[in-house]
């Protein structure tokens, strides 16, 4: 049965129009929705194992491969998300001052996500329903007018979203226990993975802390770090982001910008791991010349002081790359996202033309970084856009910053 039913309901009430507000009030609306969405994957090819031609012949006949990474789920079923939004629209001052807030809750029954497997199957990954994710949270819209008369006016719009993400149910496992962990992508350093916990927010970054004993940095007798245990060591998804965007209007003339800001996410920078291990990070400049003085403890919880010679100093950076926490960051930003300079042509100048409206803008995108924790690369990086990757980065291409130019007419 491929048959999907997912029924909605939506209830608005103009509060303005019912009710004698407070002078301030221009208009309020209240408004609350239900609804369900189901889907399935949007593979076809995926219930069943596939394979293509080999280039190469057998005996004169042609060979047939399976290059797929991934083994087939048969079983799958399509996923449901209910969700249920209430929501508030004010407007006051005669509209130069707007509120415009909705508290949501999404829960997703059935998700369809690829996870890992043992490679002894001969496969990587499989594709399988897990039982129940859950997200909710508060978004607000503030718009504004501070200024306005009959040359200038200044607008302003300022948006923000704080979501809580949780694994309430990861499904059971072929022997009918609770699965309390699903492993999701791999960082191409093999040393950290993202992965959902019940109980916890999705998209864990997980990978090893440095050893400790009794606070104290555990070092092999040569002076190399020793790796300590497989920990939740961050969050790859923001769970906050907010915006702010100004429109300043002199005559026929117009400036805007837009901030952009992401907060409370984590990413685990492979490039920063390479750079260590081939000493091209600013923090392996310590030691070259005179070599490194360890100082810790040794597996045994001894004291230990080691001189690292100045030739051996890029293998003791290199074994930094076995320890992930040293190289996941608070990917928190802040952004100057977008900028533009534009004027409008008069009508008066447009009167003996088929033109109704004619605007231009000059417009930079992309342009600074106010902020960021995350050395050497871009924190929005990633190497895919899979759920299963946010929070991973190796190699990332540069980010663009456009330029360009608008030209705007109506009939």
């Amino acid at each position: 049965d491929n048959a999907i039913f997912y029924p909605s309901v939506g209830l608005s009430y103009v509060l303005s129009d019912m009710v004698d507000l407070p002078g301030a009030f221009t208009f309020a609306k209240l408004r609350a929705s239900w609804a369900q969405v189901g889907g399935g994957t949007p593979n076809p090819y995926i219930l069943n194992l596939t394979y293509g031609l080999d280039a190469n012949s057998l005996a004169g006949a042609t060979r047939g491969a399976i290059s797929n990474g991934s083994i087939p789920n048969a079983a799958l079923t399509p996923y449901v998300t209910t969700e249920y939004e209430i929501g508030a629209d004010l407007r006051f001052l005669n509209n130069r001052l707007g509120v415009d807030v909705a508290y949501y809750n999404r829960t997703t029954t059935d998700d369809i996500l690829n996870a890992t497997i043992s490679r002894t199957s001969g496969f990587g990954s499989t594709t399988v329903n897990i039982g129940e994710l859950n997200n909710r949270g508060i978004e607000l819209l503030l718009t504004g007018t501070p200024v306005r008369n009959s040359n200038f006016s200044w607008d302003i719009s300022f948006n923000m979203a704080n979501n809580i993400s949780e694994a309430v149910s990861l499904g059971q496992n072929a022997a009918g226990e609770p699965i309390e962990v699903l492993n999701l992508d791999q960082a191409r350093t093999l040393q950290e993975r993202i992965r959902h916990d019940i109980g916890m927010p999705l998209g864990l970054i997980a990978g090893y802390r440095h050893a400790t004993i009794d606070g104290q940095k555990v070092y092999t007798a040569e002076g190399y770090p020793v790796r300590g245990d497989f920990e939740v060591l961050g969050e790859g998804r923001h769970p906050f982001s907010a915006g702010l965007s100004n429109t300043l209007s002199y005559k026929d003339f117009s400036f805007s910008f837009l901030l952009d800001m992401r907060s409370g996410g984590s990413m685990y920078s492979g490039t920063n791991v390479i750079a260590y291990a081939f000493g091209m990070h600013k923090e392996t400049l310590p030691g070259r010349e005179e070599g490194l003085t360890i100082t810790g403890v040794d597996e045994s919880g001894a004291p230990l002081s080691v001189q690292i010679p100045a030739a051996d100093v890029q293998a003791y950076y290199g074994r930094y790359n076995d320890i992930t926490e040293y190289f996941v960051y608070d990917a928190s930003f802040g952004k100057l996202r977008e900028l533009s300079i534009g004027y409008s042509v008069p009508r008066t100048m447009l009167a003996n033309l088929p033109i109704e409206s004619l605007s231009i803008s000059a417009v930079g995108r992309n342009l600074l970084l106010l902020w960021s924790n995350v050395p050497n690369v871009d924190p929005e990086s990633a190497y895919t856009v899979g759920a299963g990757s946010q929070g991973l980065e190796y190699f990332a291409v540069p980010t663009v910053r456009n330029f360009g130019f608008n030209l705007s007419m109506s009939f």
